[in-house]
């Protein structure tokens, strides 16, 4: 299901989140048989429906200073993937004359105002209540509220940023499960311009009794997986496809407050724009990042209880994602539903000629993802520009495009194991039938500014797909099948076995990013389908004696829907013990890609056990913030769907490093063994 610290922990997971709660509220639930009986189950119409909260409309009615607002919580009827979809009886708060909702009302406020809060704890249990407090650095006291009672507290704003509250029945000691909304304080002058808040939370199926049964298990693990659990992330109360669908224009100024309360760690990326990560915070403190002035990125790592302010402008056309790029959050195992929306959504998608239709069509499509998704079109700046039938833009005329093949083919077979798959590139027509083939695939290496035609042939007996991350490209070639383009009749397809499909890139900038496959299937992922993908600027060549990439990766493709949480699966360069060599007395460029399906690492240089010291340049392919780019201990903490670019001096003379990759609570994962020459 993938962890909130690192994979190949699920269990230890809840076992943070659950063995504090079991001293404090075992003996209420055991005294609370009503509470107990709403334990997160699909059930029938009766109870009241709770509704999806934008977060568009705060809660509250201000008067002489003072925002009242008045909370209830009770059991209701939350169905996260929409009308048809299945109905969970869950624990949520509502204001009083109104539907609960998921996730709970938002409070938002100017700096400097008083709110006040009234609690009613309309369910069978205890329910201990935290974040509703001044944001001045001062200790945040929980309020508890009795079963059938009310709780009254009040307190001033604090400082201007995002914030949140949250609330448990269970003694959680992070946010979990529904009860859980955003807490926005503006500046004194009010909101900077429009922006848009969007809260994470997330659903189990296990009861209480289950999680206790698993922790004192002999066998945690295997009590964990008897249990069949289900997991469920939803942004704004809903899970793709029922998300909210965004439209934005080209050039628009776009401000996102992203919360992240649920127990698990999300990194957050957004297809084909860079984004400005302004502020980050926990819930208690909102710091600016980089001093102000930010860190542009794709991907961006959101911890459990935090918070993330980010700015983006629309600079293409056409139809985006923002997802967590941890796959088994978002992955259709997710789903709830008995029925899954079509792998391949073309059937989703008529002839229609207008935009309005292509968004309606597009709402049925599921693209292979469920949870933590949310669908973007860009449209043109004015109505006048917005035209149905353009096709997406090519190389510019001026200039022949550099033409590439990539195949897509079996690979070598492990012995009790399905075949590997991997990639052959050339530079004009098909590649020999007996070139070898690289799994992982061979560093595709690009030019900026210079235009390239790349081939994709698919002699899988299995359709796949592409997804160039990290690259500002036209919509129709990001490779999201389905979805990409920028007109109902022209989308992305899904490359069928025996089909290609030409990618046009125009890369705008240096930097080192990733491809890999689309589908979200750990199959195909673990398989070998991924590689570097490096663009050098004006002057600059790829020296591979000097610039060396660093793959990490997961490799077992003999499970098709889940992968062994042992550490021998964890491959650097497609090797799980590989060998380096680097040049001695020279600068290096290290280029560190984590395209694993779910894990979070550290990685360290180490000689003997110490750490080297390395410079970072750039994250996501761009430069990190000036006071950053200094000399530091070489340690990087990486998610999956980020790179990270750093440079070495290598001693003179022979010596050898240790590349050690570790999950972040410390457990050995893999090595790879540097020799410096």
């Amino acid at each position: 299901m993938g962890s909130a610290i690192d994979r190949g922990s699920s269990v230890e997971v809840w076992k943070r989140l659950i063995v504090r709660a079991m001293a404090s509220a075992l003996l209420a639930s055991a005294s609370a048989p009503a509470s107990a009986a709403v334990q997160d189950v699909l059930v029938q119409d009766v109870l009241e429906p709770v509704v999806a909260n934008d977060n568009t409309r705060p809660a509250g009615v201000l008067a002489d200073g003072t925002v009242t607002i008045r909370l209830r919580a009770a059991a209701g009827q939350w169905r996260p993937e929409g009308p048809g979809g299945p109905a969970l009886a869950i624990e949520a708060f509502g204001v009083d004359g109104a539907p609960l909702s998921v996730p709970a009302p938002l409070i938002r406020v100017i700096e400097g105002t008083t709110i006040a809060v009234s609690i009613r704890n309309n369910l069978a249990a205890p329910l201990r209540v935290n974040g509703l407090c001044a944001r001045d650095g001062g200790a945040c006291a929980p309020v508890d509220v009795p079963p059938g009672t009310t709780r009254d507290v009040r307190f001033a704003s604090g400082r201007a940023g995002t914030y949140h509250y949250w609330a448990t029945t269970m003694g959680a000691p992070v946010p979990f499960r529904e009860l859980a909304g955003g807490l926005v304080v503006d500046p004194p002058n009010g909101p900077a311009g429009q922006d848009r808040i969007f809260v994470i939370t997330e659903w189990t199926n296990l009861t209480f009794a289950q999680l206790g049964a698993i922790i004192t298990a002999d066998d945690a693990n295997a009590a964990f997986l008897a249990a069949q659990p289900k997991l469920t992330f939803v942004i704004n109360g809903l899970s793709w496809p029922a998300t909210e669908r965004l439209t934005y224009r080209l050039g628009e100024a776009v401000r996102w407050r992203v919360i992240n309360l649920s127990s698990q760690t999300h990194p957050m990326h957004l297809h084909g724009f860079y984004f400005t990560v302004t502020h980050m915070g926990d819930g208690r403190s909102d710091q600016p990042v980089a001093g102000g002035s930010g860190r542009r990125v794709v991907t961006q790592v959101l911890p459990s209880g935090g918070t993330l302010t980010m700015d983006w402008t629309p600079e293409r056309e056409g139809n985006w994602l923002f997802h967590c790029h941890i796959m088994s959050h978002v992955s259709p195992e997710r789903r709830l539903g008995a029925e899954t929306p079509p792998a391949n959504p073309h059937a989703a998608h008529g002839a229609h000629g207008t935009h309005a239709d292509q968004a309606h069509a597009q709402h049925d499509a599921s693209l292979g993802m469920a949870g933590m998704v949310l669908g973007i079109t860009v449209l043109p700046a004015s109505d006048a520009q917005l035209s149905a039938s353009r096709p997406p833009a090519s190389a510019p005329a001026s200039r022949t495009p550099r033409r590439l093949t990539m195949v897509i083919q079996p690979g070598k077979t492990a012995a009790g194991s399905a075949a590997a798959a991997g990639f052959t590139v050339s530079e004009a027509g098909a590649p020999a039938a007996d070139t070898s083939v690289a799994s992982p695939g061979p560093a595709l290496v690009l030019r900026r500014d210079e235009p390239v035609e790349i081939t994709v042939v698919n002699r899988l007996a299995e359709a796949t797909s592409m997804h160039w991350h990290g690259l500002e490209i036209e919509s129709y070639y990001d490779g999201v099948h389905g979805w990409s383009g920028r007109t109902a009749q022209q989308v992305a397809p899904m490359i069928a076995p025996g089909a290609s499909f030409v990618v046009r890139i125009t890369p705008p900038r240096a930097g080192t990013f990733i491809y890999h496959t689309h589908l979200h299937d750990y199959r195909q992922l673990t398989s070998g389908l991924y590689g570097p993908l490096i663009v050098t600027g004006p002057g600059e060549t790829f020296d591979p004696n000097t610039d060396h990439v660093v793959v990490l990766g997961r490799r077992d493709s003999s499970q098709a829907s889940s992968i062994r949480e042992d550490a021998e699966s964890v491959v650097v360069n497609g090797v799980h013990e590989a060998q380096l060599v680097w040049r001695a007395g020279v600068r290096n460029r290290i280029r560190v890609i984590n395209i694993t399906p779910d894990d979070i690492f550290a990685v360290s240089l180490l000689a003997r056990d110490t750490p080297v010291s390395w410079r970072p340049l750039t994250k996501d392919g761009a430069p990190v913030p000036d006071g950053e780019a200094q000399p530091v201990p070489a340690k990087v903490r990486i998610a999956v769907g980020e790179t990270y670019d750093f440079e070495f001096d290598a001693p003179a003379g022979r010596a050898t490093l240790w590349l050690d990759v570790r999950t972040t609570g410390g457990k050995w994962q893999s090595q790879a063994r540097v020799i410096v020459k």
